[in-house]
C-alpha cells in the first residue's frame, strides 16, 4: 500500500470525538504590525545546527522587531517525549521540529493538531518545494502539517585516511558481509580503535535495514501485524551481533555514554573511529576535512530493496495552538525561501528539500560536498519508502529493548531473543489494533 493511501485510510479511522480530543486547539489571533510577540520555537540538532538557527532567528528579530523567538533546543535523545507530554498537556512550543514519523501517531490523535500550511500561501511561499514529496511526507488528513527542512538520506561516512591505514578497501558496490570483514581490520590493528561509530542508532541503520533489505518488505505492516517473521529476525540479530562481537562496533556500553550524539566521543576527532552509518543531515558533525568521505550505503548482496530511507530531515508544523500563526508562518518562510535565512542554515538539516534554497546554495559554494553526495547517491537507488504506521512506537521500542538485551548476552541464542522481539510485537500490535477499533 502507498503511504498516501495509509494516510488517508489514518484519516478515515479517526472518530469525530478525536477532533476535540486529548490535543487542544487554540484559537487564532491576528497580531497588529506594532505588536511586541513572542513565538517559541523547539528544534534538536547538533551545535552546528543550534549556532545557524539561532543566528537565523537573530536576522529574522532584526528584520521584523516586533516579532521575538524564544529557542528551544537540545538534543535529540528523549526529545520525541517531551513533546509529546508538552502536546498532550497543551503547553508545546508554536514552532515544532519534528522527525516525519511521529506525524501519523500525533495526527491520528488528533487530526487539527497543526495548522494546515496551505491556509497561509499568501505567507508562505510554496513554489519550488515537490508538490509529490510534500503529499508523501507532509500531507495528514488532506493537510499540510509542516514544511520539510531538507532531505534525509542514508549515509555510510568515512574517514579515508584511517581506512588507508588498516588497509581496508571497498568496491563500487558494498555489501554487509563487506562491513564485516574489512571492519574487523581497524580493531585488529588497534584494539583502542573501532571501525564502526554507532549508539543505539545500530539497530535503525543495521539490523532493521538488513530485515528491509532480505524481504522487501515492513517491520510493521499497516494492518498492524508484523511484517518480518521469526526466522528473518534470527538471521538480522545474528549479523547485527557478530558486529558487537567481533568488535566491528565500538562495544554498546562505550557508545551509550554518547547516545545522540556520537560525535561527542573524543575518539571521533582523534582518528580513531572509522565511519558511521547515519542521515545526510548529521554529516557536519566531524571535522575530518578532505578524510570525509561518502561511501555506497552497504547493502545484502542480491537484495532488490537498497532499504536506503529517502525522506525529509526533519518536519517544522506550526501548533494550532499559536496565537500568532501569520508571524509563525512568516518566519518558516524566512527560513526557507528567503534569502537571508537560506544562507544562513546553509544545510545544517541538510541539503534543502526546495530547489530554490539547493541553488542558492549552491551558487554560492554553501552545501557540503559529503551531504550532497550522500543524497544523491541514495536517489539513485532508494529503497521502498517505510511506513508510518500510528501510535506503534512502543513496538520499536521492544524490538531495540530486545537488541539491547541480546548485545548484552541476556539470552541464550540470537534464535531466543527473535522469537521474543516476534512474541512481544505481535502482542502490542495486537492491543493497538484493538484500542483503535
Amino acid at each position: 500500500m502507498s503511504m498516501k493511501r495509509m494516510k488517508k485510510m489514518v484519516a478515515l479511522a479517526v472518530t469525530a470525538a478525536m477532533t476535540t480530543g486529548i490535543f487542544g486547539v487554540g484559537v487564532e489571533a491576528k497580531a497588529d504590525s506594532d505588536e511586541q510577540i513572542t513565538l517559541r520555537f523547539n528544534w534538536w540538532g547538533s551545535d552546528g545546527r543550534h549556532e545557524a538557527t539561532l543566528a537565523c532567528i537573530e536576522a529574522f528579530e532584526k528584520a521584523n522587531p516586533n516579532i521575538k523567538i524564544e529557542a528551544e533546543y537540545g538534543g535529540y535523545d528523549g526529545y520525541q517525549d517531551k513533546v509529546s507530554a508538552a502536546l498532550s498537556g497543551g503547553t508545546e512550543a508554536d514552532i515544532l521540529q519534528l522527525d516525519t514519523p511521529w506525524l501519523s501517531t500525533f495526527t491520528s490523535q488528533n487530526p487539527d493538531l497543526f495548522l494546515d500550511v496551505r491556509d497561509y500561501t499568501d505567507i508562505v511561499n510554496l513554489d519550488n518545494f515537490s508538490e509529490d514529496f510534500l503529499n508523501d511526507f507532509c500531507v495528514y488528513n488532506d493537510k499540510l502539517v509542516g514544511l520539510p527542512t531538507g532531505i534525509a538520506a542514508f549515509v555510510f561516512l568515512a574517514n579515508k585516511t584511517i581506512l588507508e591505514e588498516a588497509g581496508i578497501e571497498f568496491s563500487d558496490v558494498i555489501t554487509l558481509d563487506d562491513i564485516y570483514e574489512q571492519g574487523k581490520k581497524i580493531n585488529a590493528a588497534n584494539p583502542d580503535n573501532y571501525f564502526l561509530n554507532m549508539d543505539s542508532g545500530t539497530f535503525y541503520f543495521v539490523t532493521r535495514t538488513y530485515l528491509r533489505q532480505m524481504n522487501d518488505g515492513q517491520l510493521i505492516n499497516d494492518d498492524y501485524t508484523v511484517g518480518v517473521t521469526v526466522d528473518e529476525l534470527e538471521e538480522a540479530f545474528e549479523y547485527t551481533k557478530k558486529l558487537y562481537d567481533d568488535k566491528v562496533v565500538i562495544p554498546y556500553e562505550e557508545s551509550m555514554v554518547f547516545k545522540g550524539s556520537c560525535s561527542d566521543n573524543p575518539k571521533w576527532d582523534n582518528n580513531q573511529l572509522a565511519s558511521w552509518l547515519s542521515w545526510s543531515s548529521m554529516v557536519d558533525q566531524q571535522n575530518w576535512g578532505d578524510d570525509a568521505i561518502v561511501l555506497p550505503y552497504p547493502c545484502l548482496e542480491g537484495a532488490e530493496n537498497s532499504g536506503i530511507v529517502v525522506r525529509p530531515s526533519q518536519v517544522v508544523a506550526v501548533s494550532a495552538n499559536c496565537e500568532h500563526p501569520e508571524e509563525a508562518m512568516k518566519f518558516l518562510d524566512f527560513m526557507f525561501k528567503q534569502d537571508e535565512g537560506i544562507l544562513i542554515l546553509k544545510d545544517c538539516r541538510s541539503v534543502p528539500a526546495n530547489d530554490y534554497a539547493r541553488e542558492l546554495l549552491q551558487e554560492n559554494g554553501l552545501i557540503s560536498d559529503q551531504a550532497s553526495q550522500s543524497v544523491s547517491l541514495a536517489l539513485e537507488n532508494p529503497g521502498t519508502p517505510e511506513l508510518d504506521v500510528p501510535n506503534t512506537t512502543e513496538v520499536t521500542t521492544a524490538f531495540e529493548t530486545v537488541m539491547e538485551r541480546l548485545i548484552y548476552g541476556q539470552y541464550e541464542s540470537c534464535r531466543e531473543a527473535a522469537e521474543d522481539a516476534y512474541n512481544q510485537m505481535t502482542t502490542i500490535l495486537e492491543t493497538i489494533k484493538a484500542d483503535m477499533e
